[in-house]
């Protein structure tokens, strides 16, 4: 009788390897310091060499947006318990996002003591009962270690009351929906208390009685405002539209967005030390004198022209016939290098005649109704020897036009070594 062998293969049981746990402590601290803080919090339940991980994290992000109502403690109570089994000495970032959840005194105390560990970093978006904007306690503004400031629905009104302010160690300011009350003289009070202010950031100001806003700072190099104003407001010769006066005599970079109706935005001694801006105009419900704002805005536009690098979008309707010769540019752009250009067609003749050494332009989002491109009267001198990169994408034109602007770019003259290196056009439906 025969036997058959059957031979059974052990498979070897594969250990599984915890290769996060056998990173360093300090490497652990780091990676949690990117998660919000109740999530940094949750790991202690992973083992008992994670259980006080969390409490040397330098960062706290504290949501009441994600605080769960069914939770054991409340939104206010986490963070007390949060903060005082906290070991750290220096606090990187203190976020805290609350709506209807805290109030006035929990903020001043949490954030007083953020102040004890020499926090560096405020990221605060704070609402008060029934929606209303929340004051700040006054301790933020007398800080000596923030290097960081970014608010995001506060009132600020209070700061012209004879408060003392004094950052000075703030690099970046950064506003979004505050209110600065009735008084012009609040943000230039803050700004004087920044004395190494480099970047400041104004996303939206709901304040609709203010209309002239005042940024005066000797140290800002950057600068970003999108101003969301009335844009109903009349622009006429008497200039009762918005203001906003800027006075950085070492700004480097500028981008100014949704400035309708704006008037004595900047001058020329503003922008001597620029060299990189981002400008959009929009006058789409600008009531009033169209050709008064059509104006302003030419002007605006020659004081850019010490700046390397412009890019330029509107939405406007430019009534440029009513001004024949003036519309075009009594400033000369030599130091510019590059040109995107999201605008009406005549910008661009106007930075072709004026912009001699001109290494890439950028021709984009031009609606079919801006459009009317008028050809130059001899080819331009940036076509002629600098002009490496032209690119044309998105733009509504006729073929007539197409046609007038490709001739002007790609024809060789006497003396000129041939079309540009790079030339790239979207396809065109005739």
């Amino acid at each position: 009788m025969g036997y058959t062998t059957i031979q059974y293969s052990r498979k070897k049981k594969v250990s599984e390897i915890d290769r996060l746990s056998g990173l360093p402590d300090n490497v652990l601290i780091r990676i949690l310091s990117f998660l919000p803080t109740k999530l940094s919090v949750a790991t202690a339940i992973l083992g008992k060499r994670w259980r006080f991980l969390w409490a040397h994290v330098p960062n706290f992000d504290f949501d009441g947006e994600t605080h769960s109502p069914e939770s054991t403690m409340n939104f206010s109570d986490t963070i007390n318990r949060v903060m005082l089994l906290s070991k750290v000495q220096t606090i990187n970032t203190f976020r805290l996002s609350c709506f209807d959840k805290c109030r006035e005194c929990e903020i001043e105390t949490w954030l007083a003591a953020a102040i004890a560990r020499n926090v560096q970093k405020f990221d605060l978006y704070i609402r008060c009962h029934d929606g209303f904007f929340a004051g700040l306690p006054r301790c933020v503004f007398t800080c000596k270690t923030l290097v960081d400031l970014r608010l995001h629905g506060c009132d600020l009104g209070f700061i012209c009351c004879g408060l003392i302010i004094s950052l000075p160690s703030l690099r970046k300011l950064q506003f979004s929906s505050v209110q600065f009350g009735c008084s012009d003289e609040a943000l230039p009070r803050l700004l004087s208390g920044c004395p190494v202010l480099e970047e400041l950031i104004i996303d939206g100001i709901v304040d609709r009685f203010l209309k002239c806003y005042i940024i005066s700072s000797s140290s800002i190099k950057k600068l970003i405002l999108d101003l969301k104003f009335d844009t109903t407001c009349v622009f006429d010769s008497s200039s009762s539209a918005y203001k906003v006066e800027i006075n950085a005599p070492l700004l480097r970079y500028f981008q100014l967005q949704d400035c309708s109706g704006m008037s004595d935005c900047f001058s020329e001694h503003t922008l001597a030390s620029l060299i990189e801006a981002d400008i959009s105009f929009n006058n789409s419900k600008v009531a009033g004198e169209h050709h008064l704002y059509t104006l302003s805005v030419l002007e605006k536009i020659d004081l850019l022209c010490n700046v390397k690098y412009l890019k330029l979008s509107s939405g406007m309707v430019f009534n440029f016939r009513a001004f024949g010769d003036r519309s075009k540019s009594i400033m000369s752009f030599d130091s510019l290098i590059k040109l995107e250009l999201g605008a009406h067609w005549l910008f661009l003749t106007k930075f072709l005649e004026s912009a001699d050494n001109l290494q890439v332009l950028i021709v984009r989002e031009v609606d079919a109704c801006l459009k009317h491109w008028m050809e130059p009267k001899e080819v331009p001198k940036s076509l002629l020897s600098h002009l490496t990169i032209i690119r044309i994408e998105g733009m509504g034109y006729t073929q007539q036009e197409f046609d007038m602007f490709l001739r002007t770019v790609t024809e060789s003259e006497p003396g000129r070594p041939g079309p540009p290196q790079c030339l790239e056009l979207p396809e065109h439906e005739s």
